[in-house]
């Protein structure tokens, strides 16, 4: 291809790419006010959890799936929820229920991490249970249930916490009820020391974060803080929790379900190098061997429908088994084209000085013949 034709591609697709970055820009700006814009530049690779599942009858020797763990996540319980997060008790007692009567086993916290870390042996369809918060509703209603169940469940504590009877306006647990439960047969582990928030990434405007997943506007120093500061906060923070945990229980903390299911790379190194090798997400999924960073899938909340559940727990092969962190949605593929622009940018340049350079030496050539 000459100059000519060269320099003629290259104008059009820089013409193209500052059009879809263009139009990128405004899908971005529009997208939660168009439904199907938010759908598609939303978290990618999320399964269609219960389209078209209807509740089942019950299989007490059904098998669903094996070699792997479905991990439930609930929050607050209440007999009455006073709002749309809490599980009501019924409901948990229902769910508790269908578990048994189709096969579900509940496993502990310690076999999960055994098959986590090392393959260790887990019964078909296991099932481990987790509660969010370390809420005082875990003591007064959860705990009564399982022990009536006859089943075990991990609650992931806030560590700063425990012992603040009304922390934000709601009932924890003490450390009295905490090391009752673990007695009853209870497991405790890591949900930070005090970084259950979002924080703002700018002084003013921009988006909120999580604070254990990225960095945040340091108001004190006027600006943001830095990736080495962010490193040393999470670090301090997971430390923390930690030494709380081994004075008040006794034991050493190698759990952690992060905040809001927000992560990063720092403070999965972070977890890591303060001997936490087994962390937990929100996102819905089957954990496998080796799966480490794992999936959770919500169990609590007003719209639970507990035979809807069993019914897509019968169903997470399909559903579950394929989820992936690694996948990248569009959205970051969208964020490329700047990238893309200006690369082509570049050689569209070098391209108009050659082709410049080209049809000058051609005129001078016309003028002056030899």
């Amino acid at each position: 291809m000459d100059r000519t034709g060269r320099f003629a591609l290259l104008t059009a697709l820089l013409a193209a790419a500052v059009l879809a970055t263009g139009l990128a820009g405004a899908a971005f700006s529009y997208k939660d006010r168009i439904p199907m814009l938010g759908k598609l530049l939303g978290p990618q690779g999320e399964p269609v959890l219960y389209q078209g599942l209807k509740p089942e009858p019950d299989t007490p020797d059904g098998r669903y799936y094996r070699n792997k763990v479905l991990v439930l996540m609930i929050h607050d319980v209440a007999p009455a929820p006073a709002d749309d997060k809490a599980l009501a008790l019924d409901k948990l007692d229902r769910q508790l229920t269908l578990l048994r009567a189709n096969n579900f086993h509940v496993i502990s916290m310690d076999e999960y991490k055994r098959f986590i870390r090392r393959k260790g042996p887990v019964p078909d369809n296991a099932v481990l249970l987790t509660f969010d918060d370390g809420y005082e509703s875990f003591y007064r209603y959860a705990y009564p249930l399982l022990l009536k169940h006859g089943v075990t469940a991990t609650n992931f504590l806030i560590a700063s916490t425990i012992g603040d009877a009304r922390r934000d306006g709601v009932a924890k647990l003490s450390w009295e009820q905490v090391r009752e439960m673990k007695r009853g047969g209870m497991e405790f582990y890591s949900h930070s020391f005090n970084s259950h928030a979002y924080a703002p990434e700018a002084a003013l405007g921009g988006g909120q974060t999580a604070l254990l997943a990225g960095r945040v506007f340091v108001p004190r120093l006027g600006r943001r803080e830095t990736e080495r500061e962010y490193e040393r906060r999470i670090a301090s923070d997971v430390r923390q929790a930690n030494a709380v945990l081994r004075e008040k229980l006794g034991v050493r903390n190698d759990v952690l379900a992060f905040p809001y299911g927000a992560f990063s790379q720092p403070l999965l190194r972070a977890c890591r190098k303060e001997g936490i090798d087994v962390t937990l997400t929100v996102k819905p999924g089957l954990n496998g061997p080796g799966q480490h960073n794992g999936y959770r899938l919500n169990a609590g909340g007003a719209d639970n429908d507990p035979a809807l559940q069993i019914a897509l727990m019968k169903h997470a092969e399909e559903r579950l088994g394929h989820v992936r962190y690694e996948r990248p949605s569009l959205i970051y593929m969208l964020l490329l084209l700047p990238l893309v622009c200006l690369l082509l940018g570049a050689l569209w340049l070098r391209s108009a000085w050659e082709l410049a350079v080209e049809l000058r030496l051609r005129s001078r050539m016309r003028r002056d013949p030899m």
